[in-house]
């Protein structure tokens, strides 16, 4: 800023004596008809100015500004149309930093102003002296008249453009995932959100407006940049799968595992703007399977010491014999376990009949309740409880709740104070932290201590919980729904089986007596889920037409509950469905394992299957093609070929890549007399180095953008081995898959 100001001529010094200069500024500023104003400029720290404040308006600014003398607001805070490039504020600053005198016209459409105005602005001392009139009342030419018009127009435009850009700003602020958008060829953060903010590990502020490599420089070299420059070059989205991606944590470079989408975004003329980043953090869900995998090969291992192990007992077959009265103790306690297992499985028949007979009482039972919904939460067959407020009080809980916890649960009552023990396992610090971040928490086989009331002594149980955070309008935590499943019948069986498996070290005969009862085992659990399944789905519609009608007539006090709870609801009940359904389709397969085989035409049976998935098919804009020359009949069970040919198909289609038409084609050959079936797509494939061990697990999925369980491929697979067969795949992203069935 220049030291020069324009010099004022000096009041004469006889002027001065009879109008002293305090007096006669104070009358100016009261009386003047033009609008006076002292400015103050407020500078950053290297000099620049960012604002202006309010020291003094005459009497005469006050009325038409509209404005208190001193106002406690900056310039751009009361007035911020101002700031626009060639805009008042861009007036002040140049008179300030010049020393020169200035003289401006401004026709002022923002702000709830829309005059003509004339400025004249000089700088005093540290400060402006700003003097301005309205000149609206005064004739304006034609091209002025028009002019403004225009103005008005373009006004109305930018007002229109500020409305959308803040509502996209609302949207990428609570969007669930985080979102950037980058542009020009040095990728230039433009947009983003706190969650994108969040990932790089930066403040917002801190990031945007700057290239990408200059804002995140540890993504330099990891190849996120380059893949952004492909899709500008080919308009083509690219999309990540727990793409690995070194990035700052607490001060060290740690891997993390996103999956993303970049998607080319265009202007209203179809021009490129630049990249879009939608992007959601995997880390945890990547370790977890990892570890699970670390499990599973140390299993493995473990398997391939004990067939090391049998082998050397098989060489040492005389001191097998000296030890026959160990080995009879073996195998009694083998039978005692096997007997143990029939019971428990009995006992849960058992219990599943009762509860059967429960529901149906409770069904006539909830017809004349006043808060039937709250009945049916009590019937959901898990441990159900709400929790209020930060203290987490009981505001709910059902009966298998409280039989869980020993009758200890009082409504009002904080968990800490009806369950202390549950402080010291950190379970209120679970609490906590789901209702202080709004995110929920899931819960596995979690060991847990729970005092018995009536003995003092206590127990160790283990549980599946979901901590679910629950929200008001706002979305805002106003409490949580545990939602918890009693697992330890399960863990201790399945730690029972590991001893049992353990003690078949000890001799080889007591390994083949074990797999017959293991193999007999697996038979009345397969005939037990086919029964479960079949049973349970009446109950389930039952459950289906009461939710139905509670939802007709009950009237909730709270609107806002209702809102909540429906939902979930309605989801449950439609995954509780889907699960048995899944779960019959895979009993009924083994049931139809030994089906007869006949010939079977594949031209008519593949024509029957797309009939059935025309819908599909035109979602997915595909076309299939087929050819049956070398071995238009096989003989082969029609209905296990059939369930091959809809699941191979249907996940042809279910998971067709959306930036390409769909192309299927169904053919058949031989190998060495056999025939083999096979299927190719152009969908979204997978990585088969990472998954081809996983493939046919039930209940595995590769792709969660669609409806699904896993099951599919678990059942193909099963009845393709029961007839001696085997399947054979082959699969890269982004370009296919291939099914060899070789039947």
């Amino acid at each position: 800023m220049p030291d020069s100001v324009t010099t004022l001529p000096a009041l004469p010094a006889e002027v001065l004596a009879q109008f002293p200069a305090d007096d006669l500024l104070a009358c100016i500023f009261a009386t003047s008809i033009t609008a006076l104003v002292l400015l103050k400029p407020v500078l950053a720290a290297d000099g620049t100015v960012t604002d202006f404040t309010f020291e003094l308006l005459s009497e005469a600014a006050q009325r038409m500004l509209r404005l208190p003398a001193r106002p406690t607001r900056t310039h751009s805070q009361l007035v911020p149309g101002t700031l626009a490039p060639g805009g008042i504020f861009e007036f002040y600053c140049e008179v300030l930093a010049s020393g020169q005198p200035g003289h401006r016209e401004f026709n002022y459409q923002l702000d709830g102003f829309d005059d003509y105005y004339r400025l004249a602005a000089r700088r005093v001392g540290a400060g402006l002296l700003v003097s301005f009139t309205d000149t609206s009342d005064e004739e304006r030419t034609p091209v002025e008249q028009a002019l403004r018009e225009s103005q008005a127009r373009e006004q109305a435009a930018l007002a229109l453009a500020e409305l959308e850009r803040t509502r996209l700003e609302e949207l990428l602020a609570q969007a669930p995932v985080a979102i950037g958008l980058f542009e020009g060829p040095e990728l230039r953060i433009t947009v983003a959100n706190e969650r994108m903010a969040a990932l790089w590990g930066r403040p917002l502020a801190e990031v945007l407006g700057r290239p990408l490599l200059e804002a995140v420089p540890e993504l330099r070299g990891q190849g996120f940049d380059e893949l952004m420059e492909q899709v500008s070059r080919t308009l083509v989205p690219v999309t990540g799968t727990e793409a690995p991606a070194a990035m700052l944590r607490a001060g060290q470079m740690q891997t993390t595992y996103y999956n993303f989408v970049y998607q080319p975004l265009f202007d209203a003329h179809g021009t490129l703007r630049g990249v879009l980043d939608v992007a959601v953090e995997v880390t945890e869900q990547v370790l977890a399977r990892r570890l699970i995998e670390e499990k599973e090969q140390q299993a493995n291992q473990l398997n391939e010491e004990l067939a090391t192990a049998n082998e050397e007992l098989q060489a040492a077959n005389e001191e097998i014999l000296a030890n026959n009265d160990e080995l009879h103790r073996t195998q009694q306690a083998l039978r005692e376990l096997n007997q143990e297992l029939e019971a428990r499985v009995a006992d849960r028949t058992h219990a599943l009949n009762q509860a059967l007979v429960e529901t149906e009482r409770q069904r006539e039972y909830l017809r004349q309740q006043q808060h039937r919904l709250t009945q049916v939460l009590s019937e959901v067959p898990a441990s159900v409880a709400t929790l209020e407020g930060p203290e987490h009080r009981f505001s709910f809980f059902n009966a298998n709740y409280q039989a869980l916890v020993g009758g200890r649960a009082r409504l009002g009552a904080t968990v800490a104070e009806a369950l202390p023990e549950m402080v010291p396992q950190g379970f209120i610090e679970l609490l906590n932290e789901v209702f202080a971040t709004g995110r929920p928490y899931v819960g596995v086989e979690s060991s847990v201590m729970i005092d018995d009331a009536h003995t003092g002594q206590s127990a160790q149980r283990f549980i599946d919980f979901v901590y679910q955070p629950l929200t008001n309008e706002a979305g805002q935590p106003h409490g949580i729904l545990a939602f918890v499943v009693d697992s330890t019948d399960k863990v201790l069986s399945r730690q029972l089986v590991a001893q049992a498996n353990d003690g078949l070290t000890v001799a080889n005969t007591a390994l083949d007596t074990t797999n017959r009862q293991l193999t007999r085992t697996n038979a009345d659990l397969d005939m037990f889920v086919y029964a479960a399944s079949h049973d349970l789905r009446q109950p389930i519609n039952n459950l289906v037409g009461l939710f139905g009608e509670l939802e007709r007539s009950v009237t909730f006090a709270d609107p806002a509950e209702g809102e909540l709870l429906l939902p979930m609801l309605h989801q449950a009940l439609h995954q509780l469905s889907t699960t048995v359904d899944d779960l019959a389709l895979v009993g009924q397969t083994q049931q139809n394992t030994g089906l007869p085989t006949e010939p079977v035409s594949l031209p008519d049976l593949t024509q029957e299957v797309l009939q059935s998935l025309q819908p599909q098919m035109q979602a997915a804009r595909a076309r299939v093609t087929v050819d049956f020359a070398a071995a238009p009949t096989v003989v082969y069970s029609r209905a296990n070929l059939r369930t091959i040919l809809v699941n191979l198909l249907g996940n042809s289609l279910k998971y067709a890549d959306p930036a390409r038409p769909c192309r299927v084609h169904v053919s058949v050959w031989k190998d060495a007399g056999r025939p083999v079936l096979l299927v190719e797509d152009n969908g979204l494939g997978f990585n088969m180095h990472r998954h081809q061990d996983e493939l046919f697990q039930l209940f595995r999925r590769f792709h969660t953008h669609t409806e699904g369980t896993g099951v599919g491929l678990y059942l193909i697979n099963r009845i393709v081995q029961s007839n001696g067969g085997r399947i054979e795949v082959e699969s890269e992203v982004g370009e296919g898959t291939s099914f060899r069935v070789y039947l």
